[in-house]
């Protein structure tokens, strides 16, 4: 039997130890997955990735990568267990270069690795290689997700976690962000997306987990979510399915 890539038992969660915001949740990622976590505001969405990154404090239940715990690993030595977690807001150094940027994600490496993976991501992103001098901060929104990704990936990592990446971003960038990550999956990474825009995050997802109250309420694959209208009423905001949406 194959070891889940990623899971979570019975985890409760939340910045206080008496008011849990993630209350007992069981989810678990198959290896090569495209999970997205659904629900609306307020429902432990980002509470629940962050505990499991490591930067929201975890009162009870158990993470697990692969075959190994890391429930108490520093959210800084996650990275290198092979978890990767890409942040809603500041996710890259704005008054740095984008070269410096991935320098630095690169410093957790053994000094032989950190050339190649940084050409490596290079490659794999020609628009960042096009301008490595360029201050991040002057960066569009849809270039500034693209270096958080790639400072994400540069210790190739088994699972990537992303908080809300098409936030703020026009449709057409959205378009080309949720590619990016479709093609990173393809590739062989776990990735596992919070996210709002419910038609353009089913729509390359593989399955879909929606919470509510910070429990899982539903569960299934993305396309039958996609044309399911009692879904979209109850746990989305809206009477149309989200393959009507605008």
């Amino acid at each position: 039997m194959t070891a889940s890539a990623l899971q979570t038992r019975a985890l409760v969660a939340g910045y206080e130890p008496d008011l849990p915001i993630v209350r007992g949740v069981d989810l678990s990622v198959a290896p090569g997955e495209l999970l997205v976590l659904l629900g609306p505001n307020g429902a432990g969405k980002s509470t629940f990735v962050k505990a499991i990154a490591g930067v929201v404090p975890i009162h009870s239940g158990s993470v697990m990568l692969g075959e190994r715990e890391i429930t108490r690993v520093a959210s800084h030595r996650k990275i290198g267990e092979g978890l990767a977690f890409v942040p809603q807001t500041e996710n890259i150094f704005a008054t740095l270069t984008i070269h410096e940027n991935l320098q630095l994600a690169a410093a957790v490496l053994p000094k032989a690795q950190r050339a190649e993976r940084i050409a490596a991501l290079y490659r794999r992103f020609p628009d960042l290689a096009s301008k490595p001098s360029r201050l991040a901060g002057a960066l569009s929104g849809g270039q500034r997700q693209m270096l958080a990704v790639a400072r994400a990936l540069i210790v190739d990592p088994a699972v990537l976690i992303l908080d809300e990446p098409s936030a703020g971003l026009s449709p057409k960038i959205v378009g080309e962000v949720f590619s990016m990550l479709k093609e990173i999956n393809a590739a062989g990474v776990t990735v596992i997306l919070v996210e709002q825009n419910v038609k353009a995050a089913l729509a390359i997802a593989s399955r879909a987990v929606i919470l509510v109250e910070g429990r899982i309420r539903h569960e299934g694959e993305a396309s039958s979510l996609l044309g399911d209208p009692l879904i979209a009423k109850l746990y989305l905001g809206t009477s149309k399915p989200a393959s009507e949406a605008p």
